[in-house]
């Protein structure tokens, strides 16, 4: 998600402001006596200016490390490698390469037996972090992670099944140079270190928008496609023989607005180029959507927190972004494809920069971020059901195979206990 400026009508946004309006006209109106009985002159201009210089220092501002809310960049891989040693036949951590300044690029599979692969369990995929400030959508993505282990490991059939027939992959940070970097402090951080827009690096469209070609643009889409090791390492493993044969669906999580975005993600692509996608994979595009939109609404009724999603097309162009690619290149007459980007959270700008961006893209109360997060993970448990895709009914032996896993790991965690 592309930010605004802060600082547009700054001054509205700014309660002291107000204040001192509202002080102004008092005192225009304000008879001498009771004026002369309030305060010496020049004492509000002195209390305002005060007060405005320690807003000027950021005391109203969130950021990384100020929250707490959290996890960083350098927990993954412990996280991840611990998912796998505690689930070795249902987890495991790939690591696909290593990004611009060489930390490693982690996808996390989850499936029974995740050593084999079986091409007829269609793949689905969720990305998250590809812009470094969205930190609450590489929190959602390590939530989902989570959500299907626990269910698969408690024995609920629901999980059970779905992770007998499905081959699920994770990735939660797609940008972990310019992940650290935020979390040191570079509150608007969007690019990967190498001043690229991995979210405008990739195959559809690549470069056709004018201003991504700019390198000072904070969408600058790279000298080539895919130059980036980030992008080109991703692109490569979706490639991979024997991993992304039958590839279903694909969520990448934004935050910085609240809405879903199937194909074609740009308005004006979408516009000119709708014709390009057939009618049959629309309308199963708007299902989708409109069932996400659906579960959302339910979910906000039990909880007034939770981000309110809908399917407003954004007021920007995104050529070359990851979901739109996904789709283009995936898809083919017999298989679609089904990827779509969601935006799970839109703040406001709190303090000045560069810190004000840490609240416009993520919640600063934990109440607020376990409710986005709750949207993506009730995304992925739809779209990952039999309401959304309908897969083949494993096997009994398969069935079986599951449950003797899940007991087994019932098993070992009594014995640690």
């Amino acid at each position: 998600m592309r930010f605004r400026n802060p600082f547009d009508r700054a001054a509205s946004r700014q309660p002291f402001a107000y204040r001192a309006r509202e002080d102004i006209v008092k005192r225009s109106t304000t008879p001498p006596s009771r004026r002369e009985a309030s305060f010496p002159p020049g004492i509000p201009l002195i209390v305002f200016l005060l007060l405005s210089l320690f807003l000027a220092n950021n005391s109203w501002a969130y950021t990384f490390l100020s929250t707490g809310l959290y996890h960083s960049y350098n927990d993954l891989a412990p996280w991840a490698d611990d998912l796998q040693t505690q689930n070795p036949n249902l987890v495991k951590v790939v690591r696909y390469g290593t990004s611009h300044l060489g930390n490693p690029l982690l996808a996390i599979n989850i499936t029974v037996d995740p050593s084999v692969n079986n091409p007829a369990k269609p793949e689905f995929l969720f990305t998250a972090g590809i812009h470094a400030r969205e930190v609450v959508s590489s929190e959602a993505a390590r939530s989902i992670a989570e959500k299907l282990i626990n269910g698969y490991r408690g024995g609920d059939p629901l999980y059970v099944n779905m992770l007998a027939t499905r081959d699920v992959w994770i990735v939660p940070d797609l940008n972990p140079d310019g992940r650290l970097a935020f979390e040191a402090g570079a509150s608007a951080q969007r690019k990967n270190m190498n001043g690229v827009d991995l979210n405008r690096n990739f195959t559809h469209r690549w470069g056709q928008y004018p201003n991504d070609q700019s390198t000072s643009s904070d969408t600058y889409c790279g000298p080539t496609v895919l130059s980036e090791k980030e992008s080109s390492s991703l692109w490569s493993l979706l490639h991979e023989i024997g991993k992304f044969s039958n590839l279903l669906c694909a969520v990448d999580f934004h935050s910085g607005a609240q809405t879903i975005l199937p194909p074609w993600s740009s308005p004006i692509d979408n516009r000119d180029n709708a014709g390009q996608i057939p009618p049959a994979v629309r309308e199963k595009f708007s299902a989708l959507v409109n069932t996400i939109i659906q579960n959302n609404t339910a979910r906000r009724s039990l909880n007034p927190l939770t981000p309110k999603i809908d399917s407003t097309r954004l007021d920007y162009e995104s050529y070359g972004a990851l979901s739109d690619s996904i789709y283009e290149e995936f898809s083919t007459p017999l298989r679609t494809t089904y990827a779509t980007t969601e935006e799970l959270y839109r703040g406001s700008y709190i303090g000045s920069y560069p810190d004000s961006f840490f609240s416009y893209f993520n919640p600063v109360t934990a109440a607020t971020r376990d409710a986005a997060i709750q949207n993506a993970v009730d995304s992925a448990l739809y779209v990952l059901s039999d309401s959304a895709f309908v897969v083949p009914e494993p096997s009994t032996f398969v069935l079986l195979a599951a449950g003797g896993l899940v007991l087994l790991a019932q098993v070992r965690r009594r014995r640690r206990a």
